[in-house]
């Protein structure tokens, strides 16, 4: 549970930061649309800028956006009956568009967005996994969504950021150097380190339930390393020593929803021909992804190098 005078100070609070966000201006900004009566959906992998995002289109009327972020720490208790406690203070700002920043990791959460929508709020809402886009809005907010998806910096935009003027070198630098704002400001490959566990460790074995976590490590850093290559998910099996192909084709879609990785399956104008190679695929991965296949990641302690 988390008191009413709690959720007020944090949302004030993060309102005050996010809104201290200016960053590169974003492309994906003019294809969001909020529209009554429909909640906005973006999408995108940790890190990519979802947030900043946010900021830029809160700018634009900063007196009628109420936000909250449920991934702050002081709300790791926010528990389905503190959205009573939130209505009021929503009420109490006269605020009629709300943010929800990471609302996912709160339980029916589309129920309370659902009520929102039916109360004539305007609504946008942010997530890190592609399932945010299918699993629960197939459920209450079928009809009610429009969905976009944010990724990293496209090459011009990491041009804006770095300041640096499209060439041939600059295209080799975003080749060499991906699209994270994070690591591009820093350089430090331990953001990207950091980011790769987060993303297995919060967006997919606890999301999940995965028990097999070091299974999970290991074929992760293998396909990342592996990209480009024709995988099959029975011969992966095998390498990994996993009990059922099955299973290995639930982690390398749970991969896909999380944005860490985009499988491309093999070509026919057969159907069938189609869901007999199922199992077999490419890997892809978008240029502004490319630094984190070249890491030799340390995550809980240990190097793991495939």
């Amino acid at each position: 549970m988390v008191l009413e005078g709690k959720i007020k100070e944090v949302a004030q609070s993060q309102k005050q930061v996010i809104l201290s966000h200016k960053g590169v201006p974003r492309e994906e900004l003019a294809n969001v649309i909020v529209q009554d009566f429909f909640a906005t959906i973006i999408s995108g992998i940790r890190r990519c800028g979802k947030s900043t995002l946010l900021a830029q289109m809160l700018q634009k009327e900063p007196d009628n956006v109420f936000f909250i972020n449920f991934e702050d720490p002081r709300l790791f208790d926010f528990e389905r009956n503190d959205f009573e406690r939130l209505d009021r203070v929503i009420t109490e700002s006269s605020c009629l568009t709300l943010f929800f920043d990471e609302i996912q990791i709160v339980p029916e959460w589309e129920r309370y967005v659902r009520q929102k929508l039916d109360e004539r709020f305007r609504v946008v809402i942010t997530g890190s996994n592609a399932s945010l886009l299918s699993r629960e809005l197939g459920t209450k907010l079928t009809g009610r969504n429009l969905q976009r998806e944010l990724f990293p910096f496209s090459f011009e935009e990491f041009c804006r950021f770095t300041q640096k003027t499209p060439s041939e070198e600059t295209a080799n630098d975003y080749l060499h150097l991906g699209g994270f704002p994070e690591y591009l400001a820093s350089r430090n490959e331990e953001v990207l380190q950091r980011l790769l566990i987060d993303i297995l460790t919060r967006d997919i074995a606890v999301r999940y339930g995965i028990r097999d976590f070091r299974t999970l490590q290991r074929l992760a850093l293998y396909l990342l390393t592996n990209v480009g290559k024709l995988v099959s998910g029975g011969k992966l099996k095998t390498q990994f020593e996993v009990g059922a192909t099955s299973t290995v084709l639930e982690y390398m879609s749970h991969l896909e929803t999380s944005y860490l990785l985009f499988f491309v399956r093999k070509f026919s104008y057969s159907l069938r021909k189609q869901d007999v190679n199922r199992e077999k695929c490419m890997l892809s991965i978008p240029d502004s992804l490319k630094p984190i296949p070249s890491l030799s990641v340390k995550i809980l302690g240990e190097n793991l190098k495939i």
